[in-house]
């Protein structure tokens, strides 16, 4: 899978951490940022960071809302992972979100397998649909 794909999952990901502190890392804050994620009807998605966020996510998957999408969801997923990693700490978070963008194969392999197969799935679908010229 491409970094740049990677980039745009931890990009939407990272994006989400500001809805996420250390107080609120609780089930509804973390379902609140989970379903902002996938519906993208949230105040953040609204925002000029949210709307340039979206605008790569789709740039990044050759204009597929479908696959954009996508990656919401497994953003979505990969959100409890995090919290978990970091105990709640949304410094922590930031921490770990800034250091996938360094070493996203890193990043990719600590995820638990069924994830790593979705990111990857997602991956080789927008690749195929790109090569497709679609």
């Amino acid at each position: 899978m491409s970094k740049v794909k990677l980039g745009v999952f931890l990009l939407v990901a990272g994006m989400s951490l500001q809805n996420v502190s250390a107080d609120e890392a609780t089930n509804p804050a973390l379902e609140k940022t989970q379903t902002c994620l996938r519906s993208q009807n949230c105040d953040s998605a609204k925002t000029d960071a949210g709307k340039e966020v979206d605008q790569k996510a789709l740039d990044a998957v050759g204009g597929s809302s479908g696959s954009k999408q996508e990656l919401y969801n497994i953003s979505s997923d990969i959100m409890p992972i995090l919290v978990q990693q970091a105990d709640g700490d949304p410094m922590k978070l930031q921490a770990i979100v800034m250091k996938a963008q360094t070493d996203p194969e890193g990043f990719l392999n600590s995820l638990p397998p069924a994830v790593q197969a979705k990111i990857k799935g997602t991956a080789s679908t927008v690749e195929n649909n790109q090569a497709a010229g679609k």
